[in-house]
């Protein structure tokens, strides 16, 4: 798996899982995984420019 395609799968994992987060009131968790989820989509970006 290339790094895009893991970040990819980051970005859309995370998101889903904070969303399960918030609806039971995680919300610190859910925080971070959000966190996770834009660090994911930075490098993302990242790695589309190179290109």
């Amino acid at each position: 798996m290339s790094a895009t395609e893991t970040a990819r799968y980051i970005a859309e994992f995370t998101a889903e899982l904070s969303y399960l987060a918030r609806q039971t009131r995680l919300d610190l968790l859910a925080y971070l995984l959000d966190m996770a989820r834009l660090e994911a989509a930075r490098a993302l970006q990242a790695e589309q420019r190179k290109r």
